[in-house]
């Protein structure tokens, strides 16, 4: 994940919105921030951007966007470092589609004894989510999913509330699914135990890879940021560090 800095020309197409509209202010209180956002899913950081460090580099329009609100964790889904280099998740079997469905028993591991992939929230501002569009690659031209229905009348799976356009030439296609909080961190407006989130997701690169030479040092860094946050350091070493040497 976290693949490349965004085009130098900007595209012609509008990104893709996924979330409701709305106009957050720039401010660093992160429950003001929060209730401003409660119409837009947060952002499921599970790779480089796990880094509050990193985040605050790519989130120019709003510091608030960086700030991490959350650790959280998407039950049943795998993590992994895919055949493109960097860290790509696998949704559980029933929401899977294209290659993913060709995903067989353990090719792509059980992510640790909790069988979940854990990440950190972020209440990110459109603008800067249309930033971390490019960054991650996504084609603002893809076509929409299905409508509602599949042939002869199927239920489209994933459900297009879930992935509202196919990944089309890009590097990642955006999700919304439900997270379950673990931790609301110091100063994050909580309560909520389940929220809906946006996950990158690459639906084409589902094989196991080798991490990019230039992403290791990144994932370190991630890696020891998220669990200075509360990201469960067993777990970070159970599933990302046997893919991330440390350097």
């Amino acid at each position: 994940m976290h693949l490349h800095d965004p085009p130098s020309t900007t595209p012609s197409s509008t990104p893709i919105n996924i979330n409701a509209p709305s106009g957050p202010t720039a401010t660093t209180d992160r429950s003001k921030e929060q209730q401003s956002q409660t119409e837009r899913p947060l952002y499921f950081a599970y790779g480089s951007n796990l880094s509050p460090s990193q985040m605050s580099t790519r989130c120019i329009h709003n510091p608030a966007s960086s700030v991490p609100l959350a650790i959280a964790r998407l039950p049943h889904w795998r993590w992994l470092i895919c055949d493109a280099g960097y860290a790509n998740v696998l949704p559980p079997p029933e929401l899977r589609v294209g290659p993913q469905t060709g995903v067989q028993g353990d090719e792509v591991p059980v992510s640790g004894t909790e069988d979940a992939v854990y990440g950190v929230l972020y209440a990110m501002d459109e603008r800067d989510e249309r930033l971390l569009d490019g960054f991650e690659g996504v084609d603002w031209d893809a076509p929409a999913a299905g409508s509602g229905g599949g042939k002869d009348g199927a239920v489209v799976v994933p459900p297009v509330s879930v992935r509202p356009r196919e990944q089309g030439q890009g590097d990642y296609n955006k999700w919304v699914v439900d997270a379950e909080v673990v931790q609301w961190l110091e100063g994050a407006h909580g309560g909520d135990n389940t929220v809906p989130v946006l996950v990158y997701v690459d639906e084409l690169r589902v094989k196991l890879g080798l991490p990019k030479e230039e992403y290791i040092p990144r994932m370190n860094r991630a890696i020891r940021e998220s669990v200075a946050l509360g990201l469960p350091a067993r777990w970070a070493e159970e599933v990302m560090r046997p893919s991330i040497p440390l350097n």
